[in-house]
């Protein structure tokens, strides 16, 4: 696997190189940019509340060493209108794959047109989250969570630009896509994002949105994991959108951020579908009741097929840089708020183990870290967070801790 990797990695470098020196007008060597980051992570999670017969029983998760993030990227201008950029992923230190690309047209300025499979414009950190290196904390805000994304990271076709407004850049961007779940008739997806951001970038403020245009599918099958957008698997269709407003200000040496995202969803569930998660996936009672109007008979009949939810978060973030002689040293805080109550427990079967696994599909989460940056293309992070919420009535907790190791590159 390893040789794999290597092999791989060698054809993106000697492919970067080979453009470089193509004798075209069209590109020159200095228009080529090879750059990328990677990541090794450490974690243990201890004493994890779970129900057992009616019981809470606690156990501790064995440590894993992972690698989250191997990406080599390549961007270069083709003249002085059109851009290109290639992302290749090796996470978990497997094959190479390509995470997403795009083309880019430039009229000005104000108005640009990009296309391919692109990281959607939202929030702080959708564009941010491969650059594990360069931002406060290991783990992305609860809204990017993979286990419950409330919407996809990537679109196909999107329309941005940035005008000067006063101090400062007003930056806006709408796209569309196939939608989540894949084309369907009579749908038109739309997302945007727009922000101001005045006094040198120092200070931020946004809103971003995503209208799902009409019924959308899930993007899994049924019992082959957790979604990778907003419609659970359980479901024969959903109509959602997406909205929320996020801050980001530097101020000296401190760093502030926070965002709030509530989706909003109109749906139908699929008898059958969850017939066979009420049966496979180890249910609370008070899930149970919310998909069965009889919780005693597990049957198609009794299954409530129309259902109204919002999933909502948000968070809290602060981080202070201290210079030092051995380099750049951050001590940095989190807090999120995450509710789903129409989610489970089981990742197998759709859900996830943080919303899902609390009585009413909420949770608190509190973080306190530390980055080292002995240079800066080199960031060593260590943090510790406690879980809160609900379970068989009682308030419970659990701590995780995380050491991650991180690195750019670029040439």
């Amino acid at each position: 696997m390893m040789q794999g990797i290597k092999n791989n990695l060698f054809l993106c470098v000697l492919i970067g190189f080979v453009l470089a020196e193509i004798s075209a007008p069209t590109i020159n060597a200095q228009d080529i940019m090879l750059y990328g980051y990677f990541s090794t992570r450490f974690e243990k999670t201890f004493s994890e509340p779970s129900l057992d017969a009616g019981t809470i029983v606690k156990e501790t998760a064995p440590a894993e060493w992972s690698y989250p993030f191997v990406n080599v990227m390549m961007q270069g201008s083709l003249n002085d209108n059109f851009r290109v950029f290639l992302n290749f992923d090796g996470s978990g230190a497997g094959n190479l794959s390509v995470k997403n690309f795009w083309g880019e047209y430039s009229a000005s300025q104000s108005f640009k047109v990009r296309a391919g499979k692109i990281y959607r414009k939202f929030g702080l950190y959708n564009e941010l989250l491969d650059a594990v290196p360069t931002y406060y904390g290991i783990e992305p805000p609860e809204v990017f969570d993979q286990d419950h994304l409330m919407i996809s990271r990537t679109t196909t076709l999107m329309i941005l630009g940035t005008f000067n407004v006063g101090t400062g850049n007003l930056n806006y961007s709408l796209s569309t896509d196939n939608g989540e779940g894949g084309p369907i008739l009579k749908t038109f997806p739309l997302g945007f994002d727009l922000n101001y951001a005045f006094d040198f970038d120092r200070y931020k403020f946004g809103v971003s949105g995503y209208l799902s245009g009409g019924d959308a599918a899930p993007d899994v099958s049924l019992g082959s994991g957790s979604p990778r957008g907003g419609v659970l698997p359980w479901m024969a269709n959903d109509k959602f959108n997406v909205i929320g407003g996020y801050f980001e200000g530097n101020i000296g040496r401190l760093t502030l951020q926070t965002e709030y995202i509530v989706s909003s969803h109109k749906a139908e569930r699929d008898p059958g579908s969850v017939v066979q998660v009420v049966n496979n996936a180890g249910l609370f009672n008070t899930q149970l009741k919310r998909f069965l109007s009889n919780p005693d008979s597990v049957s198609e009949s009794f299954v409530i097929t129309d259902v109204k939810y919002k999933v909502q978060t948000w968070y809290v973030r602060a981080g202070y840089s201290f210079e030092t002689e051995i380099g750049e040293v951050a001590p940095y805080v989190q807090w999120d708020w995450f509710s789903n109550p129409e989610t489970i427990k089981s990742k197998k079967w759709g859900g996830d183990n943080e919303a899902g696994a609390s009585d009413n599909g909420k949770f608190n989460k509190s973080t306190v870290g530390i980055l080292y940056r002995p240079i800066p293309s080199v960031a060593v992070k260590l943090d510790q967070s406690f879980h809160f919420y609900k379970l068989n009535g009682e308030n419970v907790n659990y701590p995780e801790i995380r050491l991650d190791f991180a690195y750019t590159f670029g040439l």
